[in-house]
C-alpha cells in the first residue's frame, strides 16, 4: 500500500477537480451528439441513456453500500471484495437477461430497439468494471485513483464521440462507440484495482455484505430513478423532439450537481467509520461540515448557471435549442436543493437510518411521477422543469423532518446559509440582473463575505488552512488508510 499521507480535503481536492474535468468531458461529448443527432433520434438516445443508469443500478442493488459498511470494519479487504465482485458478476448477468425481455415488451420499433442494445450493452458492462474500482478506492480513501478512473473515461469517452463526427458514422454505430468507451475505462479501472488490491478469490463468501441489504436496495433505485425519471414519463406525455429538447435542457444542471456531489464521496465512508466507532458527536460535526461546503458549491453553481443560460444553450447547443433557456433557468435551482439533500441524506445513511431515507424517496418519486405527468401535459418542457423542481423541494423537506439532529441542521445550515443565499440573491438580481456577469460575481462575494462573517467555525477553518497550522487529524494505519479523530469538523 502507498503510504503517502493524505488528507480529507486532499481528498476532497482529487474528487473536485476530477469532477469537474470528468463532467465537463462528458458534458462536451453529449452536446456534440445533440449537434450530430437530430432532435428526435437524441430524443430516443436520451431515453437509453436512463435505461443504462436503470440497468446499471441492478448490476449492484445497494451492495456497494454494504461494502463500505463492512470494508470500513476491517483491515484485511481481500476476501471482502472477493465476495464484491462476484456479486456484482452475478447480478450484471440476471441484469442482462431481465432487461432483455423488459425492452422487448415495451418497445417494439425497430429504430428504438437498435438504439437500446448499441447502448445498453457496452455501456453497463462498462460502468459496471468502473464501479467496482471506484467503490474500493472510495472505502480506502485513495481518492487520486477515482479521479484518474473518471478522467480516463472520459477522455476515451470525447475522442471516440469526435471520431464519429469526423468520419460521420451511422447514429446506432455512433451509440454503440458512446457505450464502448465506459468499456474501456472500466479497463483501466480494474487494473489499477488488480496493482493495488489483493482479491482473494477461493476464500469463503461474505454473508454479510447481504446482511440489512434491503433498505441500501430501495434507496439506491430511487436515487437512481430520480434523474432517470422526466425521460421515461416525458417519451408517454410528450413528442420525442420535446423529450429531446428538456433532456437537453436537464442535461447541463444534472452534470454540475455532481460536483457539490463529490464531497459526499470523500466524507461517506469517514462517516460510516465515525458511526461504528460510536463516535456520534464527531459524526454529527463531520456531516454538519459536509452539508456546509456542498451547500456554499452548491449555490455558487446555481447562480452561474441561473445567469448564464440563455449563453450556454446559444453556444453549446445552438440557435435551434433556444426554447431550452427557460427549463434551464428552472432546473438551476435543484443544484442548491442537491447540495442540502445529499449531505443530509448522507447523515441519515451513515447513521444507520437508511430506512428513513428511503421513505422519503418514496414519498419524492410518488409526488414526482404525478408532477411529471400532469405539469408536463399541462404546460410542456417547462413544467417538466417544475416537476424536477417539486422532487428536490420534497426531498429536501423530507430530510430535515427525518434527521435525528434535524434541530441542530436547521440553526447552524439550513436557516443560515439559506437566509445568505436568498438575501444576497435577491438584492443583487434586483440591482443587476441586466449585467449578468457582475451579478454572478457579486451574489458570490455576498454570500461568501456573509459566511466568513457569520459562521464561526467555517471562519476559524479558512483562518487555520490558510496559516498552514497542522491539524491532528490524522494517524496513517499500517495498510495505508487514514485514522481521523474529526477535529476537522469542530
Amino acid at each position: 500500500m502507498n503510504k503517502k499521507k493524505s488528507s480529507i480535503i486532499k481528498n476532497i481536492l482529487h474528487l473536485f477537480y476530477s469532477a469537474i474535468l470528468a463532467n465537463a468531458l462528458n458534458a462536451t461529448t453529449l452536446i456534440l451528439l445533440a449537434n450530430y443527432f437530430n432532435s428526435e433520434n437524441y430524443g430516443i438516445f436520451s431515453v437509453a441513456l436512463a435505461l443504462a443508469m436503470i440497468m446499471h443500478f441492478f448490476t449492484d442493488l445497494g451492495v456497494s453500500n454494504t461494502f463500505l459498511r463492512e470494508g470500513s470494519k476491517k483491515e484485511d479487504l481481500s476476501t471482502t471484495l472477493s465476495s464484491y465482485i462476484k456479486i456484482r458478476v452475478v447480478c450484471l448477468l440476471l441484469a442482462f437477461i431481465v432487461f432483455s425481455i423488459g425492452i422487448h415488451v415495451f418497445y417494439q420499433e425497430l429504430q428504438i430497439l437498435f438504439m437500446m442494445y448499441s447502448l445498453l450493452i457496452p455501456m453497463v458492462i462498462g460502468l459496471t468494471m468502473q464501479s467496482i474500482g471506484i467503490t474500493y478506492f472510495q472505502l480506502i480513501e485513495r481518492m487520486q485513483f477515482i479521479a484518474s478512473i473518471k478522467i480516463f473515461s472520459a477522455i476515451v469517452l470525447i475522442i471516440s464521440t469526435t471520431l464519429c463526427m469526423i468520419f460521420k458514422v451511422e447514429v446506432h454505430l455512433a451509440a454503440f462507440l458512446y457505450g464502448f468507451s465506459y468499456v474501456g475505462g472500466g479497463i483501466y479501472s480494474l487494473y489499477l484495482l488488480y496493482k493495488k488490491a489483493e482479491v482473494k478469490w477461493k476464500s469463503s463468501f461474505q454473508k454479510q455484505l447481504l446482511t440489512n441489504l434491503s433498505p441500501f436496495l430501495i434507496s439506491g433505485l430511487f436515487i437512481m430513478l430520480t434523474p432517470q425519471l422526466g425521460p421515461l414519463v416525458l417519451e408517454r406525455t410528450l413528442p420525442l423532439t420535446l423529450v429531446g429538447l428538456f433532456a437537453v435542457a436537464y442535461r447541463i444542471p444534472s452534470a454540475l450537481y455532481q460536483v457539490p456531489g463529490v464531497i459526499a464521496g470523500a466524507f461517506f465512508p469517514l462517516l460510516f467509520k465515525h458511526y461504528n466507532r460510536g463516535e456520534l458527536e464527531v459524526h454529527t460535526r463531520l456531516n454538519i461540515l459536509q452539508m456546509k461546503m456542498m451547500s456554499f458549491i452548491g449555490m455558487c453553481m446555481t447562480i452561474s448557471l441561473f445567469y448564464l443560460a440563455g449563453y450556454l444553450v446559444a453556444i453549446l447547443f445552438g440557435d435551434e435549442w433556444h426554447s431550452a433557456v427557460q427549463p434551464l433557468k428552472i432546473l438551476a435551482a435543484i443544484i442548491v436543493l442537491q447540495g442540502f439533500n445529499i449531505a443530509i441524506a448522507d447523515g441519515l445513511t451513515t447513521r444507520g437510518l437508511q430506512n428513513r431515507r428511503t421513505i422519503t424517496q418514496f414519498i419524492t418519486i410518488s409526488i414526482g411521477l404525478v408532477s411529471f405527468y400532469y405539469l408536463s401535459i399541462t404546460y410542456g418542457v417547462e413544467g417538466a422543469a417544475f416537476a424536477v423542481l417539486i422532487m428536490e423541494i420534497v426531498s429536501f423537506i423530507g430530510y430535515i423532518l427525518a434527521h435525528p439532529k434535524r434541530k441542530t441542521v436547521l440553526t447552524t445550515v439550513i436557516i443560515p446559509y439559506g437566509s445568505y443565499f436568498s438575501i444576497s440573491f435577491i438584492l443583487v438580481h434586483y440591482l443587476l440582473f441586466k449585467y449578468p456577469f457582475i451579478a454572478i460575481l457579486s451574489t458570490i462575494i455576498f454570500v461568501s463575505a456573509m459566511i466568513f462573517l457569520f459562521d464561526k467555525t467555517i471562519q476559524a477553518f479558512i483562518v487555520n488552512f490558510i496559516k498552514k497550522k497542522k491539524q491532528p487529524d490524522t494517524k496513517q494505519l499500517t495498510d495505508g488508510r487514514q485514522k481521523e479523530d474529526g477535529n476537522i469538523a469542530n
